[in-house]
């Protein structure tokens, strides 16, 4: 067993080790001769990986089939239909088993050329996740990038009436399932500024810098509120307390120029 499995897995051994000098196919002739004598799952599931890294999806689909319901057949599943071309069906294994990073980086690639896409992607991950309720953590991060998409699509032309609202839900549900976390608490901040309510911008805001009082972006985000409204002397105590914790904070900077420019002669 260890045999098969030192030649299976050679590619992720360094070089020079024992692994590397092992032939691969003495791995995968020990790993069918398992199968035969003392099928288990863990063996069935790698053939089948193998079956595929040699282009053969259909002997891959019979492994595929022996193996019990779970994230590892439908990760096998999802594997043999994307080698098809079948990217749809492909997600759809991806979603039954969540497979997050799949489906994450799969998003990603979505998000510049497909906005509306990747946005109806991470809705559906999104309501897997809710249905599970064993995620919460990636549920609040789901609610997080659809907002982030939403706010996508407005940037890439697409109706603001339409798209803000979803912004808007999605930031403050991932706020609320996630409090201690900023990144979700910036967002609502960063969407009531960017829709022009300097109210609600500053109250969140303000939260950042109560949870997190080195928050160079959550000082910078109250010093764009001030400078917004007009007032200048507070818009640079919030930079010079943003500058202190965050030197080279972006959200810093920016404001800093905004500063420049709004006390040049």
């Amino acid at each position: 067993m260890q045999l098969g499995s030192d030649a299976l897995f050679a590619r992720a051994a360094v070089a020079a080790s024992l692994p590397r000098a092992i032939p691969k196919a003495w791995g995968t002739a020990i790993y069918h001769a398992i199968d035969r004598i003392a099928p288990a799952p863990f063996v069935a599931r790698e053939l089948g990986r193998e079956a595929l890294r040699r282009g053969d999806t259909a002997s891959a689909m019979a492994y595929a089939v022996t193996l019990p319901a779970g994230g590892a057949r439908d990760a096998l599943f999802a594997s043999i239909e994307r080698a098809r071309g079948d990217e749809g069906a492909a997600i759809e294994y991806e979603l039954a088993g969540l497979d997050l990073p799949r489906l994450l980086a799969r998003i990603g690639t979505m998000e510049r050329m497909h906005p509306r896409a990747a946005y109806a992607l991470a809705v559906r991950l999104r309501d897997r996740l809710a249905i599970t309720t064993t995620h919460p953590d990636a549920l609040a991060n789901a609610y997080w990038r659809c907002g982030m998409l939403a706010t996508n699509a407005v940037y890439h032309g697409h109706r603001p009436a339409r798209w803000n609202p979803r912004a808007h839900r999605a930031f403050l549900a991932a706020a609320r399932m996630a409090p201690y976390d900023n990144t979700y608490a910036l967002a609502v901040a960063a969407y009531y500024y960017r829709t022009s309510d300097n109210a609600r911008a500053r109250r969140w805001y303000r939260r950042v810098v109560t949870v997190n009082p080195a928050s160079a972006d959550g000082w910078s985000g109250l010093g764009s509120v001030a400078l917004r409204e007009g007032d200048l002397s507070g818009a640079q105590r919030y930079l010079a307390t943003a500058l202190r914790y965050g030197p080279t904070a972006g959200s810093a900077r920016t404001l800093a120029r905004k500063l420049a420019a709004r006390e040049r002669p």
